[in-house]
């Protein structure tokens, strides 16, 4: 044998021995119940900070990557209709209740035609949570009314009735 087949032979022996403790831990580190929360967190978190920033609005403009969205696209107003339902769940199911209401009062008010989705939503989301949706909803509603047309101010306090 010579010294160069030794080397190699030792070589190729330290590399499995690193391989297989590198394969050991990776798998001892995913059977982790911890780790697989961590992750789940983690992504979920990226997640709401992703459309959070693709889903920043002014005056009644949304704004997408940077650029105004097409309001004439209707594939591109439901997705960001989408976006925003699903960030709003989201938000209140980590107990950011404002938040999450805001996101959803945005998303009802793009929409067309919002009494059905109200009437969706009341029937999915318990009366604690849908209530402050309705005032945020006047809240916002009366916002853009005022920034709209504030010559003509119209102070009744006249909600849906979803009974």
């Amino acid at each position: 044998m010579s010294i160069r087949y030794l080397m190699l032979l030792s070589v190729g022996t330290v590399s499995a021995i690193i391989l297989g403790y590198c394969m050991y831990f990776d798998r001892k580190r995913r059977l982790d119940p911890a780790y697989r929360r961590k992750v789940h967190e983690r992504r979920q978190q990226a997640q709401i900070d992703v459309l959070k920033y693709r889903l920043t609005s002014g005056d009644n403009e949304w704004a997408l990557n940077g650029s105004l969205l097409d309001t004439s696209d209707h594939t591109t107003l439901e997705r960001c209709f989408l976006d925003e339902i699903k960030v709003g769940e989201q938000l209140i199911s980590q107990g950011n209740m404002s938040d999450g209401l805001s996101h959803l009062a945005s998303a009802i008010m793009m929409c067309a035609q919002p009494m059905p989705v109200l009437y969706t939503l009341k029937e999915s989301l318990p009366d604690r949570i849908f209530m402050p949706l309705i005032m945020k909803l006047y809240e916002l509603q009366s916002n853009y009314s005022n920034t709209t047309s504030s010559s003509s101010k119209d102070d009744s306090t006249s909600y849906p009735d979803f009974s």
